[in-house]
């Protein structure tokens, strides 16, 4: 697929295809089709399988809970990721310890629309993965324009234990990176099993510093790392993890073991992030490197361009940290 729209949407059709499959959520029906777009046109071609919910976030993934304890395969939509709050009753007291409770199997796919600089504001804008992250019997898994959004989305309908899928809102007007001109200058692999880690790299160039990152932020980061190899002449190489929880640390450090730096960077708030528990990993399984973790800052996120910059990682600020440190 050449945009990541276009890959999550033939996603959620292949999923559809299964007669054990729904789509439940606000507005995702005809003629609206969801607010990103995404299921337009999708309720004739799977007629009674895209339900319009009340606007009851608790309610409609109670009801896709109990839908895959009774076999089903439900796919939940939130609009905006900032509402997985209201479904985390549901989620973690319930789905979750079905699996090993009652020793079953649940197909239940979350899709969170997480992320900012839209201004859309302060209940609107916020990155939550990480309030899902290192639980049991839940995965988060987070799709980039290196990772196919549809592949990861309907390997993650597989797990058998509840997900929470954080697409990125910005994510969902780009190209998948393969397609971009940019591309060309970068060698790109794949490390890992369903849900890979994505190295990007510039051929016959050792990097100083290595980025681990994930989501919505890839795209930008690419586009700053070429800036910066492009005009001063400093390779970085890039990891990107798609499975943030469970996470595979043992893969991660075989690909960290030999860096001399390693910059986290996230658009959720640090400290307590995702790259917190990355580097603290790294360091218990003895990587002596020079660590630094870089995200939303402890502020909520304004709706000017101004207020969101106080807050959200900006890439000059992280081009700035690379060239100083």
């Amino acid at each position: 697929m050449d945009t990541y729209k276009e890959s999550l949407i033939s996603g959620l059709e292949r999923l559809l295809a299964d007669p054990k499959c729904f789509l439940l959520g606000e507005d995702i029906a005809d003629p609206y089709g969801g607010a990103y777009t995404l299921t337009k046109g999708m309720s004739a071609k799977f007629p009674g399988k895209i339900i319009n919910t009340p606007m009851s976030e608790q309610g409609f993934t109670g009801l896709g809970v109990g839908m895959a304890l009774a076999g089903y395969r439900p796919i939940i939509e939130i609009m905006f990721g900032d509402f997985s709050t209201l479904i985390m009753d549901q989620i973690l007291n319930h789905a979750s310890k079905f699996v090993e409770g009652f020793e079953k199997k649940i197909h239940l796919v979350v899709r969170d629309p997480m992320g900012g600089y839209r201004g859309y504001g302060a209940t609107h804008s916020q990155s939550l993965e990480k309030l899902y992250v290192g639980l049991p019997n839940i995965a988060v898994i987070s799709p980039s324009v290196l990772h196919e959004p549809g592949e990861l989305l309907v390997k993650a309908m597989g797990l058998g234990i509840p997900v929470i899928f954080a697409e990125n809102k910005l994510d969902y007007t780009r190209k998948m990176f393969k397609t971009e001109k940019t591309a060309r200058a970068f060698d790109i692999k794949y490390h890992g099993d369903d849900f890979p880690i994505a190295e990007a790299t510039f051929p016959d160039e050792e990097a100083d510093v290595t980025i681990v990152s994930y989501g919505g932020l890839i795209n930008p980061l690419l586009q700053m790392m070429y800036d910066l190899y492009m005009e001063e002449e400093v390779p970085v190489r890039l990891l990107d993890v798609s499975s943030l929880s469970p996470m595979d640390f043992d893969l991660l450090y075989k690909l960290l073991k030999d860096s001399n730096k390693i910059l986290t960077v996230e658009e959720g708030h640090i400290p307590f992030g995702i790259g917190d528990t990355i580097i603290s990993q790294m360091v218990q399984r003895g990587i002596t490197a020079k660590f630094k973790a870089i995200g939303a800052t402890q502020h909520i996120i304004g709706t000017s361009k101004e207020a969101e910059a106080l807050t959200l990682p900006q890439m000059e600020n992280v081009m700035n940290t690379i060239l100083n440190w």
